[in-house]
């Protein structure tokens, strides 16, 4: 969220992530990339780190986040107790693989 309220508790900024918070794209290497790169979010989690992430990613390759319905993962049905929009996910993904 755009809001800090001062905590620093989050799972996400733990030792357990920085993996993930420490890495940097190879800009240069995805833009020349001889297929297509496409960056996406889930509708409900653009507000969260990974949203964030992935619209900072679009940014420097001078695109817009491609979105996907439900949150990150919108593909999952209730199975796993985070129940997506499967049926919604997967009509967008035909749509986002069939674009030129």
């Amino acid at each position: 969220p755009t809001e800090d309220d001062g905590t620093r508790d989050d799972p996400l900024l733990s030792d357990r992530s920085w993996a993930i918070s420490d890495y940097r794209p190879d800009v240069d290497a995805l833009a020349s990339a001889a297929t297509r790169v496409v960056i996406a979010v889930g509708e409900e989690s653009r507000a969260v780190q990974t949203g964030r992430t992935s619209e900072a990613a679009a940014e420097l390759l001078g695109q817009r986040v491609t979105v996907f319905p439900s949150h990150h993962g919108g593909f999952l049905d209730g199975e796993f107790g985070y129940p997506g929009k499967p049926d919604e996910f997967a009509a967008r993904l035909r749509e986002v693989l069939d674009a030129s």
